[in-house]
């Protein structure tokens, strides 16, 4: 039997799908270049990138926490993997799996100071956000590394039969394979239970800090791997890359249902936001609209959401207290 709680995220995620197919419906009768192949393949490598970000943060949601420091993570394995492959000769390939071990002990780090050091997630990601960046910078010296072997940007322009970008292959295979962490292993069992009541789970004999090492990690891991595809894409590596794309993955999320307060959330439902997006995104760019428009189009989004979910969560906790208060 569906419980109301499932009942009810199957109608949000049925609403989000409606609203992404009339958006694209919309913008498709709107503006004529919109639906063409050139445009919806440069949509196929574009959002990737953020969409990996944003899968990224949904477990540490889910605990509770937050990880804000996931584009600093992704840009600090981006350039690890850049030093890697120019200095790697014939062994440049280690710079992908050099790269997901440092978003793996990057992640670790944010696990250790939450669940050892006990600090709130919020301020120790951010805290991290800037070590992560300073140690780019430091490694950088500044400019940007460019000047990769020429076998690795190649992968940022493949599509496969000629079709389907190679980020979005990549995209696809992260989102099922967290999706079936999230919903088919004890990890993923006791992820929502501590999300949803620490304490309980505690009691419960819930390991915490393991649990909170292995979503930090995983985090990291995750954003190591947006890491790579931006550098694939970009074809260099930068410490300061993507510096809006930390209030677009928390959007990407709280538009996805993915509760704030931990306990809730769904892959499905960041896919469809994640999409949502992007063709908000690129409808705006054909209608002249500046990035800083869209970044203030992004911010007032995130509030109105944010704001109407409070409201209807006030509502709906409300409404039975008052009436078994009345009888």
């Amino acid at each position: 039997m569906m419980t109301p709680r499932e009942d009810m995220t199957r109608s949000y995620l049925i609403g989000l799908a409606s609203l992404t197919v009339a958006v694209f419906v919309m913008l498709s009768i709107a503006t004529p270049n919109f639906l063409t192949f050139g445009n919806l393949n440069s949509m196929g490598f574009q959002f990737p990138e953020f969409g990996l970000l944003a899968l990224a943060v949904l477990p540490t949601m889910i605990s509770g926490g937050i990880d804000l420091s996931v584009v600093a993570i992704a840009n600090l394995a981006a350039i690890i993997a850049a030093v890697v492959m120019k200095s790697g000769g014939a062994w440049g390939w280690l710079a992908i799996p050099a790269a997901l071990v440092v978003g793996a002990a990057c992640g670790a780090l944010n696990g250790f100071l939450i669940a050892v050091l006990r600090l709130p997630p919020i301020l120790a990601t951010l805290g991290t956000l800037q070590l992560f960046s300073g140690i780019g910078i430091v490694i950088t010296r500044g400019p940007a590394i460019t000047g990769l072997p020429s076998w690795y940007p190649e992968l940022g322009i493949i599509s496969v039969f000629d079709i389907i970008p190679l980020p979005l292959i990549v995209f696809a295979l992260v989102a099922l394979l967290l999706g079936a962490w999230l919903r088919a292993t004890p990890t993923g069992v006791r992820l929502r239970l501590y999300g949803s009541n620490p304490v309980a789970a505690r009691f419960a004999g819930i390991r915490e800090p393991s649990l909170i090492f292995s979503i930090y990690s995983a985090s990291g891991m995750i954003a190591a791997l947006a890491g790579l595809v931006v550098l694939a894409r970009v074809n260099s590596a930068n410490a300061d890359y993507g510096a809006s794309y930390l209030l677009l993955v928390i959007l990407i999320n709280i538009l996805a249902g993915v509760s704030p307060f931990g306990g809730f959330g769904t892959v499905t439902g960041v896919v469809l936001a994640v999409i949502l997006l992007q063709l908000v995104s690129s409808g705006l760019n054909f209608l002249a609209f500046s990035a800083f428009a869209r970044d203030l189009f992004f911010g007032g989004v995130l509030i109105v959401v944010m704001s109407v979910r409070v409201l209807a969560e006030r509502g709906q906790f409300s409404l039975p207290f008052r009436k078994a208060k009345a009888v």
